[in-house]
């Protein structure tokens, strides 16, 4: 994973994720509007645990089938840019079991 020293942590959260499409707003602690625990959040670290799940940030849920395949033991890294709306919009389904996303957030 990359150095991420220079950027400020916001919070970190859990998601489980299943067979219904699922964003981030039901993670815990929520990101809603754009914030987590009352902070901007514009970047974010993401790590896949269980089982493989897929995203899409387009406005189309993804299916077991379609969207950005991340394994389990595998992560995203949105952190090199703004990705505030894109965070807004992802959703994350399982591929074939339940899955657990750990996420990290910078503002």
């Amino acid at each position: 994973m990359g150095d991420f020293r220079a950027l400020n942590v916001v919070d970190s959260f859990t998601l489980a994720v299943s067979n219904t499409a699922i964003g981030l707003s039901s993670a815990t602690p929520p990101l809603i509007n754009g914030k987590m625990s009352g902070r901007s959040v514009r970047r974010m670290v993401i790590s896949v645990s269980t089982d493989a799940i897929r995203w899409r940030a387009d406005g189309t849920d993804p299916s077991a089938t379609v969207g950005h395949l991340i394994d389990a033991d595998g992560y995203i890294s949105f952190t090199g840019a703004n990705y505030e709306s894109l965070l807004q919009a992802i959703k994350f389904i399982r591929v074939t079991n339940d899955a657990a996303l750990f996420g990290t957030c910078f503002d």
